[in-house]
């Protein structure tokens, strides 16, 4: 396994600075993923890493090694592109024997490893067939099996599930993070893809316009945004304005407690998740929080998201499981919990 760190890295094509000076540690067997919207800087990050792109100025290093010149064909990474690039002319064991010939690996181990890690992806019994005759997902997985059955130090994927349907990818998901934990194989994955992210990853690095907007676990970057940008990138969120008042936040959720850290008169911007919005039935008795009146509603199966206009006029998202449901125009009340809210800062 192999640490990497990444040191005020930066890319400049001259009139765009697609990644500006980002710094990041990945521990040993640590997967990490960075998310953002297109054009953010994380594909030519990756690409960095693996040695496909030259870094303007930073340093990458593994196992305390700068690697930023050293070639591509000496890093011992693995890579996985969004289209596979899995060779059409040449069966599933030639194409894994590929880079283990070009390694000079002997022929006896190019069979132990080829049958090893085809066990390892659940492929025994297709090493004779081409790449036409397997599905999406097998051949994702074959992408997969190509690039460890050269035994990398870092594992490297650019958005690989992008091309799969949706069921189909949240298998993948599972399996990829399975399999990557059973190698403890260093990984940095490259998506747009927010439940990708936080369901595969030990920490995500979210970027925009070539920096970092936060680093942290699944869990810090939903539940603890650092910005109103990150809050409003990573799911939903209803973004509501408040002033603090008394130790307390006067909302058109209703008063919350005021977060440490903020002054009478504060104007406060707080984060609050649909799902952490209590819906109640306007006769239940409840006297905290606020009454408001459901637009629209629409059921998903294991959710119900409801639009509901507060009465200051205000629409917002609430998310519930549908074991008590709602109609349109049903007066409700809302309540939020003083521990599901998080300050982002104080109003411009």
């Amino acid at each position: 396994m192999t640490e990497v760190s990444i040191e005020k890295l930066t890319k400049d094509y001259g009139q765009s600075l697609a990644v500006n000076g980002i710094s990041i540690k990945i521990a040993e067997g640590e997967f990490i993923s960075l998310l953002g919207p297109s054009g953010c800087g994380k594909t030519t990050t990756l690409k960095m890493i693996a040695g496909f792109e030259d870094a303007t100025a930073g340093a990458i290093r593994f196992d305390g090694r700068d690697v930023v010149h050293v070639p591509v064909e000496k890093r011992d990474i693995g890579m996985v592109f969004q289209n596979y690039a899995l060779f059409p002319h040449m069966t599933v064991e030639k194409n894994l024997a590929f880079g283990l010939e070009m390694r000079k690996i002997p022929k006896s181990e190019v069979r132990t490893r080829i049958a090893k890690v085809l066990d390892m992806v659940q492929l025994n019994g297709y090493a004779d067939r081409y790449p036409r005759q397997l599905s999406g997902g097998q051949q994702q997985r074959v992408a997969l099996a190509r690039a460890l059955v050269i035994e990398p130090k870092i594992l490297l994927l650019d958005e690989p599930l992008a091309n799969l349907d949706a069921k189909l990818r949240e298998e993948m998901r599972v399996f990829i993070r399975d399999l990557q934990r059973r190698v403890g194989i260093t990984t940095v994955y490259v998506t747009h893809d927010q439940a990708e992210a936080m369901t595969m990853s030990d920490r995500v690095v979210v970027m925009f316009g070539g920096r970092i907007a936060q680093i942290g676990t699944p869990s810090d970057i939903y539940e603890r945004p650092a910005s109103l940008e990150v809050a409003e990138f990573v799911g939903q969120v209803n973004i509501v304005r408040g002033t603090v008042k008394g130790g307390r936040v006067l909302t058109a959720f209703g008063t919350l407690p005021a977060p440490a850290g903020y002054g009478e008169g504060s104007a406060i911007v707080l984060a609050l998740r649909p799902e952490a919005v209590e819906l109640l039935a306007q006769s239940s008795g409840e006297e905290e929080g606020a009454s408001a009146k459901i637009i629209s509603s629409y059921y998903s199966g294991s959710l119900v998201d409801y639009r509901l206009q507060l009465e200051d006029g205000s629409t917002v998202s609430v998310q519930t499981f549908p074991r008590t449901r709602f109609a349109d125009g049903d007066s409700v009340r809302v309540h939020v919990p003083a521990e599901r809210f998080w300050p982002l800062g104080t109003a411009a």
